[in-house]
Order: structure tokens, then sequence, then C-alpha cells
């Protein structure tokens, strides 16, 4: 009789203790979540990371830097500027930057040729690249640019829409001469009379269009397509460090809440981070979109892309990639997965 009664009493203590163990457990656990929903700050070991920015087409990571995000979850960020997405791709796929931001076309090319790259997210979508081209040098029609030096990053998305502008206007890449400039080097070429036109982005148009005013002559490059600017990473990057990547994605998401709830501020957070003028960040603010999400649409572009680069020749490769298996959800997924519309 004793024996059962004492086996009663651990078995009732043993539920105590067990009970105790779980109400314990479910308050970390409550207090993990509240570390998201009421921004408090995430407790753990803290992690440096690296990002190839590119200025407004990332504007998200100088949110982040500015405001605290990337503190509040022990990410110690270095954001270094980067003139295009080309470079800033280069830069992460030989390990010197963990995290780039680069347009869609950009991913494209890399992809051809290394399977590491992988895609976290769409930043911003914006319709920012234009034809510029100087008056004085005998250009007023499209049809003008035949046989004319005409500046663009090679292997950037200028290079895809400069391809379908000529096409549009009975032209092909092989009537005029291409030279392979990063964008300040076409600022200054076109200024000194080196090219007599270029495909370009913001702020170097908005610049251009105050160095050289009548001087230049502007078409739209996109005809409506938007740029993805796309945030990287890669599949060797990830393998030790996917609670990095969610903590990273958890900041950003911060800042796009920012932006929305807080535009004027955001804009000023633009123009004291990058040295620009207030008339410019108001120009250039209504053609971005700074939603993150990862879209079907982007898909379709990369496809109709990559189709590109195999008709003109600028890649060896036949066969369009699966750019599924380039796209790492998870994070996203985990986060925000009313952000995802990519079948998958």
């Amino acid at each position: 009789m004793l024996i059962l009664i004492y086996m009663r009493q651990i078995i009732y203590f043993s539920i105590i203790i067990l009970g105790l163990l779980f109400l314990v457990g479910y308050f970390l656990f409550s207090g993990n979540m509240q570390n998201i929903d009421d921004n408090q700050k995430y407790i753990g070991h803290i992690d440096e990371i690296t990002i190839a920015n590119i200025g407004e087409y990332s504007i998200h990571n100088l949110i982040a830097k500015e405001n605290g995000y990337f503190n509040k979850n022990n990410l110690d960020a270095n954001i270094i500027e980067y003139p295009s997405g080309p470079p800033a791709v280069a830069d992460l796929l030989a390990g010197k930057v963990d995290f780039a931001v680069a347009a869609d076309f950009v991913g494209v090319m890399n992809i051809f040729t290394n399977k590491d790259l992988r895609i976290l997210a769409e930043l911003s979508k914006h319709e920012d690249f234009e034809v510029v081209a100087r008056t004085d040098f005998g250009i007023n029609d499209p049809t003008n640019l035949k046989g004319k030096k005409i500046g663009v990053t090679k292997k950037g998305v200028g290079e895809f829409f400069l391809g379908r502008f000529l096409t549009f206007n009975n032209l092909r890449l092989e009537d005029i001469e291409v030279i392979d400039l990063q964008p300040t080097e076409i600022v200054k070429q076109l200024e000194n009379g080196q090219i007599d036109a270029a495909v370009v982005f913001n702020p170097h148009i908005y610049t251009l269009r105050k160095s050289l005013g009548n001087k230049l002559i502007i078409w739209p490059a996109q005809d409506n397509q938007k740029v993805f600017a796309l945030l990287y990473t890669t599949n060797s990057f990830m393998a030790g460090h996917s609670d990095v990547v969610k903590r990273y994605i958890l900041s950003l998401i911060e800042s796009e809440k920012f932006i929305k709830n807080n535009n004027s501020q955001a804009k000023v957070i633009l123009a004291n981070t990058m040295n620009y003028e207030d008339p410019y960040v108001n120009f250039i603010w209504p053609k971005f979109d700074f939603s993150i999400s990862l879209d079907q649409a982007l898909l379709l572009s990369m496809e109709d892309q990559a189709r590109f680069a195999i008709d003109n020749k600028l890649i060896s490769n036949k066969k369009i990639p699966n750019y599924l298996d380039n796209i790492y959800y998870l994070s996203l997924q985990e986060i925000a997965p009313e952000k995802i519309s990519i079948i998958h």
C-alpha cells in the first residue's frame, strides 16, 4: 500500500514539473514571437553582414540601417554602394559581400553560368531606364542611332532594353557600336562627346538633363515593362546562415512598413543617406513601387530576358534555365507568405 501511495506521489509531482516546463516553454516562445510582432530586440548572437546596395533601388537597406531594424535583429550591417548591378553580383559570387541588389536581367545572365546564385525577394519595381542621345550629334529620331556609339552597362538590364528599343525601331545591335561603361562613366563620356547616346537610369539621367539641357533627347526604354530590383545571395552562404537570412528579410519587411506609413520621412532618409537634392527625390519617387514580394510576373520577365540573351548570342547557352531552382522562398514564406504569388 505504501509503495502505491509513493508511486502516486511521484506521478503527481512529475505532472506538476512537466506542466511547469510546458508553461516556461510557452512563455519563452511567446516572447520570441513578440520580438517580431512588437519590434522588440532579437535575443541571440550578433552577426555581421555585408550588403551591396544601389541607392533608391534598394532603399529598404538604407532605412533598416538608419532606423535600427538591423540592430533589433542582431545584425551588424555594412552597406556598400555600387554603381550598378553587374559588379554588385560579381562581388557576391566572389564572396566579397553576403547580399547584393541588382536587376532581374543581371540574375538571368549570371544564372546561365553560376547555379550558386539565389533570389530572396523583389525589393522594388520601377520604370526608370531611358535612351538618352545628343541632338547636336544629329540624333533626333531613334533611326538616327544607326552607326552611333551607344554606352550601356553590359550584362545589366540596360543591355536588354537597348536591344528591345532597337528592335522596335527596325534596328539591330549589329547596327550600332556598343560601348560597355558603368553609369558614372556614361555620364562623363556623353557630356564630353565620346559617345553619341546611352541607355541609363537615374540619378544619371537627372544629371544629364541638367548638364546638357536641350542638347539631350530622351526616349522611354522600357515600354511599360517593369524592372525588378532583386535581392540576391548565394546557396553557399545560406547553407550556414539560414537564420541570418531570415532576420535580414525581417529587417527589410520592417523598412517596407515604414515607407508605407511614413512616406515623407522615408524620402528624407534617402536624401540624407545618398546626398540627394529634395527635387530629385520628389522626381524619382513616383517611378517606384517599394513593395517586397515574389511575383509570378518575375518568372515571365526572366524567361523573356533569357530568350533575348540567347537570340542575340550574348550567352553561349541555348537552354533557358528553370529559375524556380534559383529562388529561395522559405524566409519570406515564414515571415509574410501573402507576398508570394509565384507558383512553385
